[in-house]
């Protein structure tokens, strides 16, 4: 009886051991599972454009990162006005990615947008800053485009919890719509401002360039001055005592670089700006006032 007894003992035991282990197994793949599915990269913040974009170092160069399934209010856009909860979304993002700021950056399916931007999940301290805006009320979820909607789910449950608390943009009533915020439209038409000297020739979309001229007898001070690609919302901002000449034509040039290049000429970014299928380009001058549209 005895020997039986210990028998049974035995088979417990091993019973118990199996188990310990195939849990332990199990943890230990999920976990691994769970790292695997972030593909974090390590990044460190440039500066913050407004709530939703930002400038990283990554990989030893600067890329603009555009935030997925999120949207916060307007702040530096020329032809909107400063939104509710705009500043307080960029003071946000200011406060808690200051520049130097060691970061993580999670891609989704598809890496870009078709202005080169990245589009991305920002990790900070642990924590997705993508969630913490929502639950803040300083963005809404938007842009939802399958492939990248890995976390869309979890975002519309925390803009929920937002939307119950009333907390910042859901605090005023019928501020936002589906596609916005009230009064966020672009002014893609006509310009504001029909009689100024300097104007734009032409935009190539293919090639990436927009040709500016100045058919004023003075020569003009660009400072404050800047272009717009409407369908993008990206801004070239001339350099400060940045001057054209009386009767001179400059260009500005974004994407490949490698190209020749006049001694007046100005560079944009490496990356592609204009959408070939169509995208307005809007002179703004320093007052931010549209001068002319073409496109």
């Amino acid at each position: 009886m005895r020997i039986f007894y210990i028998f049974i003992l035995m088979l417990l035991l091993i019973g118990c051991t199996e188990d310990t282990t195939l849990k332990s197994t199990n943890e230990e793949v999920n976990t691994t599972n769970h790292q695997e599915e972030k593909h974090l990269i390590n990044a460190t913040i440039n500066d913050v454009v407004d709530g939703d974009t930002i400038k990283v170092n990554l990989n030893g160069k600067q890329e603009t990162i555009r935030l997925l399934l999120v949207d916060t209010p307007e702040t530096v856009h020329p032809n909107k006005p400063i939104q509710p909860f705009g500043p307080e979304a960029s003071q946000f993002a200011n406060d808690t990615l200051p520049v130097g700021k060691k970061v993580q950056v999670e891609i989704d399916v598809s890496e870009r947008d078709k202005y080169g931007r990245l589009l991305a999940y920002l990790w900070v301290d642990g924590k997705m800053f993508n969630e913490l805006l929502l639950e803040r009320g300083l963005a809404r979820v938007a842009y939802i485009y399958p492939p990248n909607v890995k976390y869309v789910d979890q975002f519309k449950e925390i803009q929920t919890k937002a939307q119950e608390e009333s907390v910042g943009i859901w605090s005023i009533e019928n501020y936002v719509q589906e596609d916005g915020f009230i009064d966020s439209e672009i002014e893609k038409n006509e310009p504001i401002q029909e009689d100024s000297p300097v104007q734009i020739t032409e935009v190539n979309l293919e090639e990436e360039y927009i040709t500016i001229i100045n058919n004023d007898s003075y020569d003009m001070d660009m400072t404050g001055w800047s272009v717009l690609s409407v369908e993008g919302e990206q801004h070239f901002n001339f350099p400060d005592s940045y001057t054209i000449q009386a009767g001179e034509a400059i260009t500005i040039w974004s994407g490949d670089f490698s190209r020749g290049i006049k001694s007046v000429d100005l560079y944009w970014t490496e990356q592609n700006i204009w959408n070939n299928s169509g995208d307005p380009a809007q002179l703004i001058n320093a007052d931010h006032v549209i001068v002319d549209v073409k496109g």
